[in-house]
């Protein structure tokens, strides 16, 4: 390629490259007013709860943290509220447990005595393990499910999930499924028809396989899937609904988590749509799910209240100055792409610039990849952002090796680089396969924190490879039209030959 073709593709790459890197890092006012802000992709992506980082506009939000609540078992309450409801002011109903810090029905939990019942342990440990189920499912970055004070659960779900709050409430919710139909759109009216009642009552997962959650070309719903016998039932119920509107309820130890209008017989499975998100869709189709087939209980559920935690990481004050997290992750990638420039430039000379351009693109568009995908920007996600990096930069190194060892025998550069280039080319292929395969594995069986990781790094080995083998090969030859003398270009020399004369 010549110099004025090489010199102009430079320049579109490189405005390509400064374009992105507005788009992806730098907020900037808008019409001059101080209030209205251009906001970049990376204040948009998800933070983790961990992470914490503002963004600009009328109303500046503040993106990341969490939120966290306590689960109550159904006889169980907090000291608060013992003391607020002024039991400790009377003979009381209530023992108190792990050194007050909770009280426990004093009938109802334990059998008229001080401690627990087998009856109540072994009920807790089914709504343990619901909840359990319930939260892996989320996968979830962030998330934290304990057990405290002997018979609470604290729940942690990172703010970054657009449902959080929903996710809490409704994962509450212990006891059997219920499908009820009626012709007002108060559930208190209606007829339960699923399960059946009377001699005829069987489990509800003999009328209800199942619920998940599906989309189609964006749109989220949430699928119940029923049995023969149980589609019988609500074609039964639903048959004159065309003639006369009716209300479908499916509720969940009594709570309704699906309210839906029915205008004409029912006599498939069902598809809820409407305003869902994936993640609400999810959620629902969990409680659901999770109450058909794991093990159910008697005893209910309460949701305590709900509090938000600002990102543990949300700023770094050093007296008067402050430096907020996402901040330093610039400071720190800034740092590090800056030594491994200043490395390639000793080492190769001017074809660093070719592995700096590489490096630039694979970064700012694994930053727009973090944001389309439900991936929150935390401790993972940098982590495989960094493995992929060095990925890339070591399989740059390498090639540039190859071609170094073909020049100092004595070929034209030209020649050298692709035979270095097919030397290597099979190594640097085979590395990548492999851990793109370990890593999309590990997301198809890992949960939470891992799987999200996994994700993450998946996406960037395949990204890696591509810009390695493909686009900085291209790079090489493009900053190399520039040069008269390629091979001092690249910092390569021949191999001195002793005469033996």
């Amino acid at each position: 390629m010549g110099k004025i073709k090489s010199a102009i593709v430079l320049t579109l790459i490189t405005l390509v490259i400064a374009v992105l890197c507005v788009v992806c890092f730098v907020p900037f006012p808008l019409g001059g007013d101080g209030i209205h802000y251009f906001n970049p992709i990376i204040n948009w992506a998800d933070k983790s709860a961990d992470l914490g980082g503002y963004q600009f506009g009328e109303e500046a939000e503040y993106l990341g943290g969490s939120y966290s609540v306590v689960f109550y078992p159904e006889g169980v309450i907090s000291a608060k509220e013992y003391r607020d409801s002024g039991e400790a002011e009377e003979e009381t109903e209530y023992v108190p447990y792990a050194g007050g810090s909770v009280y426990l029905d004093k009938e109802k939990v334990c059998g008229g005595g001080t401690e627990p019942t087998e009856e109540f342990k072994a009920a807790f440990n089914a709504q343990l393990k619901c909840l359990k189920e319930r939260f892996a499912r989320l996968r979830a970055t962030d998330t934290v499910l304990e057990v405290r004070d002997g018979y609470t659960v604290s729940a942690t779900l990172p703010a970054s999930l657009d449902a959080s709050v929903a996710a809490f409430l409704y994962y509450s919710y212990m006891g059997d499924v219920a499908v009820l139909y009626g012709t007002s759109s108060d559930a208190s009216t209606a007829s339960q028809i699923i399960p059946e009642t009377g001699s005829k009552q069987k489990p509800a997962s003999d009328y209800i396989k199942g619920a998940s959650m599906r989309t189609n070309l964006g749109t989220a719903f949430v699928e119940v899937d029923f049995t023969e016998a149980g589609l019988n039932l609500l074609s039964g119920a639903t048959s004159g609904a065309a003639e006369s509107a009716g209300y479908l309820f499916v509720q969940v130890g009594g709570e309704t988590v699906i309210n839906l209008s029915v205008s004409e017989q029912i006599s498939d499975n069902l598809y809820i749509s409407g305003s869902y998100t994936s993640d609400a869709a999810k959620i629902v189709a969990n409680t659901i799910d999770t109450a058909l087939h794991l093990e159910n209980t008697d005893f209910g559920m309460e949701m305590g209240e709900l509090y938000r935690v600002n990102a543990n990481f949300g700023a770094l004050s050093l007296g008067s100055f402050s430096v907020s997290a996402l901040n330093l992750v610039y400071i720190a990638c800034g740092v590090l792409i800056l030594a491994m420039a200043v490395f390639f430039l000793i080492r190769y000379g001017l074809l660093g610039f070719a592995n700096i351009l590489t490096y630039l693109l694979f970064f700012e568009i694994m930053v727009l990849i973090y944001w389309a995908l439900p991936v929150a920007i935390g401790a993972g996600t940098l982590a495989a952002l960094a493995i992929s990096s060095v990925l890339l930069c070591v399989s740059n190194a390498i090639s540039y090796e190859a071609a170094r060892k073909e020049y100092a025998l004595g070929k034209t550069i030209t020649s050298s680089v692709k035979t270095g280039y097919k030397k290597c080319f099979w190594h640097i292929f085979d590395l990548h396969v492999v851990l793109f395969i370990v890593a999309l594995l590990t997301y198809l069986i890992a949960v939470t924190e891992l799987s999200l990781f996994a994700l993450a790094l998946t996406f960037g080995v395949a990204l890696s490879g591509i810009f390695s083998l493909l686009v900085n090969r291209f790079l090489w030859y493009v900053t190399m039209g520039l040069s008269k003398n390629p091979g001092k270009f690249c910092h390569f020399k021949r191999e001195e030959v002793e005469d033996d004369d």
